[in-house]
């Protein structure tokens, strides 16, 4: 390899560092521009692995700390961008074993970007989208200046971590009063958490408790619908009556007051996002914005609609806040293997909306939904998380982090409450703020938080 004259790299570098003062000196420090050509509109990073310490539990759930290498994902990292006072930030904390210090920053701008090593410092330097390696572990000052060098805007950008020493998930247990059987549905609405379940005499039910206290759940009322069809739409709950009809009840009303929503009859409700309501009639999935005018959402892989144990998280994609994704989960008596995801993009553009996708399980994605008795699925932390019954036990928590395509076992990171069996009984899953709260029909709750 050609060695490199020192001569000649003494002078490329004098070269950009003149390059950069006259930059700055051009550009002044005070006067501010936003034209259109002089702004970042795009900021992500790369994926970022580092060595941390970490909990390992054995069978007896006793644990010992650890070095394991740990990767939190760029499509996991979500940045805010603040226009109009100039502030980048992520959107929510990242775990506090992230190591900050050479972090890649993906950016898309209308412009070219510059960066400073210090915030004290007076000179910028060049930033290669996707290239350039920054250390965060501070505010870091980024110059956005229009082609003709006439413009500027500079931002502030900060990625915030979590204090102390967290990323682990240890489970408080709480015993409470609630009165229920074959836990089905989960919700958490308004600072309350909404179980739709069964009564001893096995007639559907729905029972709450207010989110700052656990112990105390509300008198199970008699609902007219399927506990385990409930979806939550246009805030409000929709369930499947005897009569293949569907109902709703707005959470104002707990659950005592149902209406007739449509005459559309349906085999099944399966998903709900902000814009539509979904269901199967028995010969293709429909969809309706106000329960009245429906359109075919989906012909394709109808045998793979789930049948049971159904499951659907629904969010504003991460490039487009117009834009919903929508995961649904379940059993097909099709799929002895594996549980089934499907997938769907939605937005209130119809044009741009795309039919209900099943996610293939082939020997290039081996990591399909778990075959779970009893699953339930919520979104946590930016990543789907799934529990169900395995193998007679509720052994695994998984998590899948690209919208339901592959699902991976967490036991060794975070694993399940010791004393969480099935012979207590079905258990579900829910996100409440920032912890995730498991119900069993035992009575039990346990909640815990990933950091």
């Amino acid at each position: 390899m050609k060695k490199l004259d020192k001569k000649h790299t003494f002078r490329s570098m004098a070269v950009l560092m003149i390059t950069v003062l006259v930059l700055a000196s051009c550009l002044g420090s005070d006067h501010i521009e936003t034209t259109p050509q002089c702004a970042i509109t795009s900021f992500a990073v790369n994926s970022i692995t580092c060595d941390a310490l970490a909990k390992k539990y054995d069978q007896y759930g006793n644990a010992t700390d650890t070095i394991v290498s740990k990767t939190i994902y760029g499509s996991q990292i979500f940045f805010n961008i603040d226009q109009l006072n100039g502030h980048i930030y992520t959107v929510d904390s990242l775990p506090n074993w992230v190591d900050l210090t050479k972090v890649v920053p993906v950016v898309y701008s209308q412009g070219d970007v510059y960066y400073k090593l210090q915030p004290e410092d007076e000179l910028y330097y060049p930033l290669e989208s996707s290239r350039t390696i920054i250390d965060f572990n501070q505010t870091v000052e980024m110059l956005c200046a229009s082609t003709d060098g006439l413009s500027k805007r500079i931002y502030k950008v900060d990625i915030y971590k979590h204090v102390g020493n967290t990323d682990t998930l240890e489970w408080k247990s709480i015993t409470s009063d609630l009165a229920i059987t074959g836990a089905s549905k989960v919700f958490y609405v308004d600072g309350k958490v909404f179980v739709f379940a069964q009564n001893d005499e096995a007639q559907p039910v729905m029972t709450f408790a207010e989110v700052d206290d656990a112990q105390t759940w509300s008198k199970p009322v008699s609902i007219p619908v399927d506990n385990g069809s409930i979806v939550l739409f246009n805030n409000s709950f929709y369930g499947l009556g005897n009569d293949g009809l569907i109902y709703y009840s707005a959470p104002e009303q707990l659950g005592t007051t149902w209406t007739k929503a449509s005459d559309q009859k349906v085999e099944r409700l399966l998903a709900a996002d902000a814009y539509y309501l979904y269901a199967y009639d028995g010969t293709a999935i429909i969809g309706s914005s106000d329960l009245n005018t429906w359109s075919i959402e989906g012909t394709e892989d109808l045998e793979m609609l789930p049948e049971i144990s159904i499951n659907s998280i629904t969010s504003p994609s991460a490039t487009n806040k117009n834009l919903q994704v929508t995961v649904m989960t379940g059993l097909s008596s099709q799929n002895s293997k594996n549980g089934v995801s499907w997938c769907k993009n939605s937005s209130e553009d119809t044009s741009i909306n795309q039919p209900w996708a099943y996610i293939q399980v082939t020997p290039d994605n081996a990591y399909g939904m778990p075959h779970f008795d009893y699953s339930s699925v919520t979104k946590y932390n930016g990543a789907l998380y799934a529990i169900g019954v395995e193998d007679d036990a509720y052994g695994e928590l998984y998590r899948s982090d690209d919208n339901g395509i592959t699902w991976h076992p967490q036991s060794k990171k975070y694993p399940m409450p010791t004393d969480l069996k099935p012979a207590n009984g079905v258990a579900s899953i829910v996100a409440v703020d920032k912890n995730l709260w498991i119900i069993q029909e035992n009575g039990k709750v346990w909640q815990g938080s990933i950091q």
